[in-house]
């Protein structure tokens, strides 16, 4: 009798044992489709503004021997002191950074398109401003436009450095 107890509990937790291992096996697999119904990808890392602005940047950094980044996330540049403050600057980026070879923060730069007419990016340009005058961080804003005079830029960014 005991040795039938015995038996019918062994192939219960074998047969549990099964079945969680299936379960852990099923949430670990992600197949493709999954990633299909979640995200899209993004092909372009700039926009064609950016891409021409960043083009004309390349050339002014490389002539002054600096780095030049973009697309930099805010964190990566200001450090939150809790998590409430972080949440505040975790989405958001910064266009252009200027580094020197050693990757020190020398100048952040913001192109300004028709993206920031609008109310909240109007805000968070503000928000933008405010905390980079507070940390003092060097910043400058440039419109878009057709033409970029390069020696114009190039002094514009010496007068911030």
């Amino acid at each position: 009798m005991y040795l039938i107890i015995i038996i019918i509990l062994v192939l219960i937790i074998a047969i549990l044992e099964i079945k969680l291992n299936n379960i852990d096996n099923a949430e670990n697999k992600i197949t493709v489709k999954d990633y299909n119904e979640k995200y899209e990808k993004i092909d372009y890392l700039l926009t064609k503004n950016e891409l021409k602005f960043y083009r004309i940047l390349k050339q002014i950094t490389s002539k002054l021997g600096y780095s030049l980044f973009c697309q930099v996330s805010l964190y990566e540049i200001v450090k939150s002191k809790n998590y409430k403050d972080f949440n505040k600057i975790k989405s958001k980026s910064i266009d252009f950074v200027i580094t020197q070879e050693n990757c020190k923060i020398l100048l952040c730069i913001e192109l300004d398109d028709i993206s920031h007419s609008g109310k909240k990016r109007a805000e968070r340009d503000t928000f933008i401003n405010q905390l980079f005058k507070d940390l003092n961080i060097k910043f400058l804003r440039i419109p878009v436009q057709n033409y970029y005079n390069m020696d114009e830029l190039e002094n514009k960014i010496k007068g911030c450095l």
